[in-house]
């Protein structure tokens, strides 16, 4: 995998904003750049929500409708971030089995370097074991099905960056997620297993929101809100052109009808998460009641087997429960 600093979506993203910055700074309308650029207008806004590549050469026609043009420097880095926007990231090879907004999600995630995520149904995929990750495709529709392999793998290559330490991530879980058995005792224990694990590693901090304390304000619906640090990469010879950039926080809400982008508003999503951060159990408390779910459901394993064993020798286990899920 490449280097996390400035992945292709952060670069245009971070264009785009300059670019509306300039237009607005001007006064000039979106209409008004469109038939410039013989364009729609829905065209121009997606450039500044860094949707749509910008293409190197359209760097001149901005400048000068925008007034920087006999500013170089200002138009050979534009220029450096459009060519930049416009390669393909390591996730490019997944292009045929993932939706464009999922694309640009992992794009996003590539290039922060903290998230705050919370999750009600279902372990995250950056937690997720190969075995959990396979049973939450046992609903979905064939067409999904017949590119989970490939999604799967996504999943795992995406967790590398929390193995090398790259990555910090602060995951509220609902006691819900963690009581669900997704593809049988077995697969849930070694989940579960995996969450103890991934609790020693330095940049990983995880806590459960309890059935006991209620409702909350803010656990209705999973959001991830997306860190991004400064853009200097000492390790590349050619790092960002300011390396005090700093992208603006990001939230990403996945739903059923389309995936949500929030920038305008992360504030409000940080006070959410810091008020179901304060009504979880403590780290320590919540590796404790993880590690009674394994004990628990240790003894129905080994409870199953036994009658199992005696009563039906000739055919495999019985899945305990599935669930159909494809959290990010």
């Amino acid at each position: 995998m490449g280097s996390s600093y400035g992945s292709p979506t952060v670069r245009r993203r971070r264009l785009g904003t300059q670019l509306r910055q300039y237009r607005k700074v001007r006064g000039i309308t979106v209409d008004d750049v469109a038939k410039q650029f013989d364009v729609t207008a829905s065209t121009i806004y997606r450039m500044e929500l860094g949707r749509v590549k910008v293409k190197a050469r359209d760097i001149e026609l901005f400048s000068k409708l925008y007034g920087f043009h006999d500013d170089p420097q200002l138009v050979r880095e534009l220029t450096s971030l459009a060519r930049d926007g416009s390669k393909r990231g390591w996730w490019a090879k997944y292009s045929d089995t993932i939706a464009p907004p999922y694309a640009t999600y992992i794009g996003l995630e590539e290039d922060a370097i903290k998230l705050s995520v919370y999750d009600g149904l279902i372990i995250n995929g950056l937690l997720q074991t190969n075995d959990y990750a396979r049973a939450s495709f046992d609903f979905v529709d064939a067409a999904s099905k017949e590119h989970m392999e490939k999604r799967i793998e996504l999943r795992m290559e995406r967790q590398e960056r929390i193995s090398k330490r790259e990555l910090q991530i602060w995951n509220v879980i609902d006691e819900a997620a963690i009581r669900r058995v997704v593809g049988g005792a077995a697969v849930m224990r070694r989940q579960l297993e995996k969450l103890v694990e991934l609790s020693d590693y330095p940049n990983v901090r995880i806590q459960v929101l309890p059935f006991a304390g209620g409702a909350y304000p803010g656990m209705l619906g999973s959001f991830t809100l997306m860190e991004f640090g400064a853009g200097e990469d000492p390790e590349e010879p050619d790092p960002e052109p300011d390396p005090t950039y700093r992208h603006p926080d990001v939230v990403y809400i996945e739903g059923h009808t389309g995936d949500v982008y929030e920038e305008e508003h992360t504030n409000r999503f940080k006070a959410v998460f810091e008020n179901l951060r304060v009504a979880a159990l403590s780290p320590t408390m919540s590796l404790e009641l993880i590690k009674s779910e394994i004990d628990r459901l240790g003894r129905l394993v080994d409870s199953r087997v036994m009658s199992w064993g005696r009563t039906r020798p000739s055919r495999a286990r019985p899945s305990l429960g599935n669930l159909n899920g494809h959290c990010a």
